[in-house]
């Protein structure tokens, strides 16, 4: 039996509805629980075929982290993705680290918190701009563009304010990768089984990183093109009318990685044992590619569409766990 755990509070958004209708398709009895109802039910409780589905980003995941790594060392039940594999995209200096032993491009970074290291003593001109940001994700929420002069002021400001984004985590300041256009834009490259299926761009304004809170209220709304075909999905910011960060807004478009992007993916894949994942990029002016964070539970929606149907990501991940006999097919 499937058991899908989603954040506590959260609307049922077109993200959501996407993967309850595949859910449902594969096994009518499945449960959806939150993550709060979740912690409050006994393990023993549940069926002994019960299979957890993840759906519980970063940020939020480490409220039910501690219960599902009993369940996982105790090996009564399965959850997807694994717990081992969740460990290593929580937070983003593990990851990190576990990138360089592998190879993998990333942006120069450090890594603070309130004991230390001195941000005053550090000279970070030989990052250019910086990006300063949670070590645990936020739905793209509490980022901070930067000069690096201003660094070490900013991250006086995060203390001494509590910024909200920064509870329970550490402070990254990293070097801002940016394009030849000039513009905010990141590939996100979808991994099924440690192999590539499908990508997309993200581009979004810098100025609206800022304006979103953990609060903010999103009206879901589908962009049809001149003959009737779906686009793309927007979130609207109802509270100041304009699109957000890129989770909640952003202009999605597809995209067809080059070999050696796929090899990327594939050894954060092998790196981190995630058996399905949304790796997202930067490319610099160069054409170099820069790998940000992999995506514990993405939103698979957008690429759905995006790509006519053609990879059904849910659909997938739940012939896979039923082992069901149609596997999906590997678009790329």
């Amino acid at each position: 039996m499937l058991v899908i755990i989603y954040p506590t509070g959260t609307k049922r958004s077109i993200h959501l509805n996407h993967f309850v209708v595949e859910a449902e398709k594969a096994d009518p009895d499945t449960q959806f629980v939150t993550t709060q109802e979740f912690l409050e039910r006994h393990l023993d409780e549940w069926p002994k075929d019960a299979i957890f589905v993840v759906r519980v980003g970063a940020y939020s995941v480490q409220e039910i982290l501690p219960v599902l790594t009993k369940v996982w060392h105790e090996g009564k039940y399965s959850v997807f993705p694994n717990v081992p594999a969740i460990k290593n995209c929580l937070r983003k200096g593990q990851f990190y680290e576990l990138c360089e032993e592998y190879g993998v491009n990333i942006p120069k970074f450090q890594i603070f918190a309130d004991d230390g290291p001195d941000w005053h003593e550090i000279d970070f001109t030989e990052y250019g701009d910086c990006v300063i940001k949670p070590s645990i994700g936020t739905l793209g929420n509490g980022i901070y563009f930067v000069k690096p002069e201003d660094v070490a002021n900013r991250i006086d400001k995060i203390f001494e304010t509590k910024d909200e984004f920064y509870e329970d985590c550490e402070i990254i300041v990293q070097q801002r990768i940016q394009n030849k256009e000039k513009i905010s834009q990141s590939i996100r490259v979808f991994c099924f089984l440690g192999e590539p299926t499908v990508s997309i761009t993200i581009t979004n304004g810098e100025e609206l990183y800022n304006k979103a809170g953990k609060d903010l209220k999103i009206n879901q709304e589908i962009i049809y093109g001149d003959n009737g075909e779906i686009l793309d999905t927007l979130g609207y910011d109802l509270d100041f009318g304009s699109v957000s960060n890129v989770n909640k807004g952003g202009v999605a478009g597809p995209y067809f990685p080059s070999e050696e992007l796929k090899e990327e993916c594939r050894k954060i894949c092998k790196a981190t044992g995630n058996e399905f994942t949304c790796i997202d990029f930067l490319q610099d002016e160069n054409g170099d590619f820069y790998c940000l964070e992999s995506n514990v539970a993405p939103h698979l929606y957008r690429a759905f569409i995006i790509f006519g149907g053609k990879v059904n990501h849910p659909e997938m991940i739940f012939n896979y766990l039923l082992d069901n006999k149609t596997k999906g097919s590997i678009m790329l």
